[in-house]
């Protein structure tokens, strides 16, 4: 029986539309796609979500990737919590299963400063739920395995009772693995009725 919902949070329960925010800051076409390439698609990016290195140490790195665009990766880097915009069902969603007696979790990768810029707006939700476990708490990445048992041991939680959502299949193959079940987000209205379906059978 599922007892603990699971949830990531980018394109889960927040927008993260950097892209929308680079055109904001005046940003296009090749400036654009350079930028994106030097930052959110990068390696250091998910070392920036691990939170391991100082701030100064990721956006030297950023910087580094493109040094061209280096005031370009700055101005991102001043503004990135703008990135961060929480879709309008979040809060409800996470209500409901909570006024049905579920638990509900998150687990995120997450960098620290993004989780400082955003936790007040972005993350308003947190408070819902009955507990997080962010990487850049943890040192550990998904889909690396140590960071599901970080969230399993932390709230003692019986895997054959979890159900993890997440967007990125990556993620979801661990997690089965080891006994969840799992679903990935596409939209709200898919992910509902698959979870509603789990809910009712398993």
């Amino acid at each position: 029986m599922i007892k603990n919902i699971i949830l990531d949070v980018g394109m889960v329960l927040v927008d993260f539309c950097w892209a929308d925010l680079l055109r904001e800051l005046g940003m296009s076409g090749d400036v654009l796609e350079a930028v994106a390439d030097a930052t959110v698609r990068t390696q250091d990016w998910n070392e920036y979500d691990r939170s391991a290195k100082s701030d100064v140490e990721i956006l030297a790195c950023l910087k580094a990737n493109a040094p061209a665009y280096a005031d370009r990766i700055q101005l991102f880097w001043e503004h990135m919590d703008g990135m961060i915009r929480q879709y309008p069902y979040a809060k409800s969603w996470i209500a409901s299963l909570k006024e049905r007696g579920y638990r509900v979790y998150i687990l995120s990768n997450y960098a620290r400063r993004t989780y400082e810029l955003t936790k007040e707006n972005g993350l308003n939700f947190l408070p819902l739920t009955d507990g997080a476990v962010f990487s850049f708490e943890t040192g550990f990445i998904k889909p690396e395995k140590e960071i599901y048992h970080v969230i399993m041991e932390q709230y003692g939680l019986n895997p054959k009772e979890c159900v993890f959502i997440d967007d990125n299949a990556a993620n979801l193959v661990y997690p089965k693995e080891i006994g969840w079940s799992t679903i990935r987000f596409c939209d709200i209205s898919q992910v509902q009725q698959e979870l509603e379906a789990l809910l009712t059978t398993a």
